[in-house]
């Protein structure tokens, strides 16, 4: 196999033509109007806003700092505009259920009206009401019914009085007893207690027989003056009903007229009167008519409480559909609430204390929620699922829902819901939205999701450019010159790690624009150019590079061990990847190898200690299983290896290190050294191909970083799987030193390659016998491998010989013994005392 060359330079960046950006700078580029690279989520969205049926409802899914809520957003507010503008809400007072307050829909804008007109209509009752009843024909009707009823009350008093004068009997007014009869005296005057008690017997007998017979008809007389009060109150009820609807009628039926197609207008109209005429006495009452506990905290003090309009919801000032974003979505502030007031303690609450939700406001069109936020908020999410499910609004105060003590609120009648919701998330979150929620799929049934990349061609350049303009405008930054728009475009495909694509990421390149803008400013530029860009990526890697440097001057001074050159057995330079979401840095990091006499077991040191990760582990048992089938096909292998990443304190994941770790063992069990002077990485399948990896450019980075800190020899370098070559996207200096041959970049397909680049030894194939050639590095290691097998083999055949010896000698000492036992007992017979 052929040493493979290293990559060309053209290979390891793409960068933009200038002829496909002949303009000066982006003043003259268009704001972008439309979504670019989501033609997936775009034709969800569209499918989900048309299809007006219940659970159509959207989940967009997408990693963070795509422009999901941007975007999603953008896409509502222009398919709202194609839609009418929903009915206005409002609730009204019940007047023979109070706790149960009605909900009316009007058209757009009329709610809004419509309580202006009654609110109108009740302050000109204020002042109508008290004027009827403030004049001399009412007061005249009004005395002659209060007399006409103090004339009949004292006729019958008096006749009865009269009929009593003869019996000696006086008819007196007791407090609080009311009307009594009791004996007078010869002047017609109420007798003393003392004197009374000094007649005799039959006398006060005859008295009390007397008064028993007056009383029974006292009480007959009194139950007629109360029925002639009963009429006179009823007389004046008229009375006032009369001058009270004298005073609204005009004003109330002309109201009616002008809300004559409303049905239920004209209902709460009629019950509105005839409460007026049943409680003329609020209009009347000289106190302070707002003194309850509700009305101290009513908008408008003006106006009794009942008659008020609660506006829950109003589009007088919408010519189109809502998109209501809620950006703290609790219980309350989604499905809405009734509030309570305390006023000299009394708790107190009624039908305009009931305040809207976001569904309330996005009904009849979007609404746009953070489903993690949502699901953090205790019931949220299920008050949301309940209105989608039931299709109506149903105003309760959680309170209330979860009490046991069954305390009384209002139960306002429900509003039917049509809205569309739309929730942001991430894949995670949808998972587990989808694994443990039966409702989700049916109330969720659209998964809008979103590109983190677009292919970088011409035409989407030109599209990336406008996005570039439409940020710039946006946040009144400096324009970019042609230049800056195309190091953009370069940095955007790095950030996708592919030399043809782009990073959709529309935070990362907002961010990285603020930057450059930063820079342009404080050099007085007109615009933002290449160097501004390249400035403010060079002071990013400056604010994260307090580790990475500390690591870097660690290897200088050896307190990290990597060597750059010379060859050694069994030590390999792998490349790590560490960092946070928003940086990443490339680490090289020694990997080494110990082969001993054993039985083909690979020990995972990483693993060992717990340090590895799954992926990790599995990287090792593939290189294991690779390696098994090269040597230990037809026999088992006679070596046990050990392998670890040294100076490695936190946890190792990934199988990217697989190829150097194979490399490594190889190195150990041929006993072949390793050029030092190289680093690897890449992963490895069963079969010897090199699978690719990420964080490619970091990891090339960082070995560089460590060759050029030494010093650059000329012949260091990396290797790399073929398919990574076209994520390569080099920082400049990288760049410049493969140019003048300073550094070089290897690309392999299979492990013999890398072998072959890094043991300075072809790989080996076998011959038609079956054998590896020797002067190869598998050959080597087949013939260690057979020199310890044929080891074996002669110390087991010696065991064998040792134990047949063994056990023919065990068989001859216990023939010997048996004999020597016989002897011994003749003789013991032959010695035996004899008897006298």
């Amino acid at each position: 196999m052929r040493t493979p060359k290293p990559l060309p330079y053209s290979k390891l960046y793409k960068a933009c033509r200038h002829r496909d950006f002949s303009f000066e700078d982006t003043r003259h580029i268009p704001a972008l109007d439309t979504i670019i690279g989501q033609q997936r989520a775009e034709e969800a969205l569209r499918f989900a806003t048309s299809v007006n049926r219940k659970g159509y409802n959207i989940f967009a899914v997408g990693h963070a700092g795509l422009g999901k809520r941007t975007m999603v957003r953008r896409f509502l507010e222009q398919r709202a505009v194609s839609m009418e503008a929903p009915s206005d809400w409002l609730y009204l007072h019940d007047f023979s259920n109070p706790r149960k307050p009605w909900a009316v829909r009007l058209p757009c804008g009329m709610g809004k009206v419509f309580k202006e007109d009654l609110q109108d209509l009740i302050l000109d009752l204020k002042q109508a009401i008290p004027a009827a009843f403030d004049n001399e024909g009412f007061f005249e009707r009004a005395e002659k019914i209060k007399d006409d009823f103090s004339e009949r009350q004292s006729s019958a008093l008096k006749a009865l009085a009269a009929e009593a004068e003869p019996m000696q009997l006086k008819l007196i007014l007791q407090s609080p007893g009311g009307y009594a009869f009791v004996p007078a005296d010869e002047e017609s005057q109420p007798m003393d207690a003392d004197v009374f008690s000094g007649l005799d017997d039959e006398l006060r007998r005859d008295f009390r027989e007397k008064i028993e017979a007056m009383e029974k008809k006292l009480r007959l007389v009194l139950r007629e003056l109360a029925q002639l009060e009963k009429s006179s109150r009823q007389e004046q009820q008229r009375l006032n009903e009369e001058v009270t609807n004298y005073a609204v009628e005009e004003g109330l039926e002309a109201l009616k007229a002008r809300y004559l197609d409303f049905p239920r207008l004209q209902e709460y109209l009629t019950a509105l009167h005839q409460d007026l005429l049943d409680n003329v006495a609020i209009f009347l009452d000289s106190e302070d008519e707002d003194g309850d506990a509700v009305s101290s905290v009513s908008p408008d003090k003006r106006i009794p409480t009942r008659y008020q309009v609660n506006l829950l919801v109003s589009h007088s000032e919408r010519e189109h559909a809502p998109v209501i974003e809620e950006a703290l979505p609790t219980h309350n502030n989604i499905v809405g609430h009734v509030e309570n007031v305390t006023y000299q303690g009394t708790v107190a609450t009624d039908f305009s204390l009931i305040r809207p939700g976001a569904l309330h406001r996005a009904n009849g069109g979007f609404l746009l929620l953070d489903a993690e936020r949502l699901l953090s908020q205790p019931y949220a999410w299920d008050g949301l699922k309940l209105a989608l499910r039931t299709g109506s609004l149903r105003i309760d105060t959680l309170e209330r829902q979860l009490s046991v003590s069954g305390s009384v609120s209002l139960e306002p009648e429900p509003i039917p819901l049509n809205c569309t919701v739309a929730l942001l998330g991430d894949y995670e979150l949808l998972h587990a939205l989808q694994e443990q929620d039966s409702e989700f799929i049916e109330l969720f049934k659209v998964v809008a999701e979103f590109e983190t990349e677009m292919s970088r061609t011409t035409h989407n350049q030109r599209l990336y450019t406008r996005l570039i303009s439409s940020m710039v405008h946006r946040e009144g930054m400096l324009p970019v010159a042609a230049d800056g728009v195309m190091r953009l475009i370069e940095e955007s495909a790095r950030m996708a790690e592919h030399q043809n694509r782009l990073s959709l990421n529309a935070a990362d390149l907002n961010h990285l624009l603020r930057e450059a803008d930063y820079l342009a400013t404080q050099e007085l530029s007109p615009s933002i150019t290449a160097e501004h860009v390249r400035e403010a990526l060079a002071a990013r890697r400056r604010r994260a590079g307090r580790y990475p440097d500390h690591v870097l001057e660690s290897i200088r001074e050896d307190f990290i061990m990597i060597s750059t050159s010379g060859s050694k057995v069994g030590q390999v330079n792998g490349l790590t990847v560490i960092g946070s979401h928003d940086y990443l840095h490339g680490q090289p990091s020694r990997i080494t190898a110990r082969v001993h006499y054993g039985n083909g077991e690979v020990l995972d040191i990483e693993r060992s200690v717990h340090l590895g990760g799954s992926m990790h582990s599995k990287g090792v048992m593939i290189l294991t299983g690779y390696l098994c089938g090269l040597f230990g096909a037809e026999d088992s292998l006679p070596l046990d290896a050990s392998i670890v990443f040294e100076q490695s304190y936190g946890g190792v994941d990934g199988d990217s290190a697989s190829l150097g770790e194979l490399i490594c063992l190889l190195s150990a069990m041929a006993e072949v050294p390793v050029a030092q002077n190289l680093a690897v990485t890449g992963s490895i399948n069963q079969l010897g191909e090199v699978q690719p990896i990420g964080g490619v450019n970091e990891k090339i980075e960082g070995f560089f970083e460590v060759c050029n800190a030494r010093g650059l020899t000329g012949d260091q370098g990396v290797i790399i799987p073929r398919q990574n070559v076209l994520q390569l996207m080099l920082r400049e200096e990288v760049l410049e030193a493969v140019e003048q041959g300073q550094f070089h970049i290897w690309a392999v397909g299979q492990v013999e390659e890398a072998i072959q680049l890094m043991l300075n030894l072809p790989a080996g194939q076998l011959t038609s016998t079956g054998k590896w050639p020797k002067n190869s590095v598998y050959g080597k290691i087949a013939e260690r491998l057979d020199r310890l097998r044929d080891k074996d083999d002669d110390e087991q055949d010696s065991k064998d010989s040792k134990d047949s010896k063994d056990s023919k000698d065990s068989k001859d000492g216990k023939d010997k013994d048996g004999k020597e036992k016989e002897a011994q007992v003749k003789k013991t017979k032959d010695t035996k005392p004899r008897k006298n």
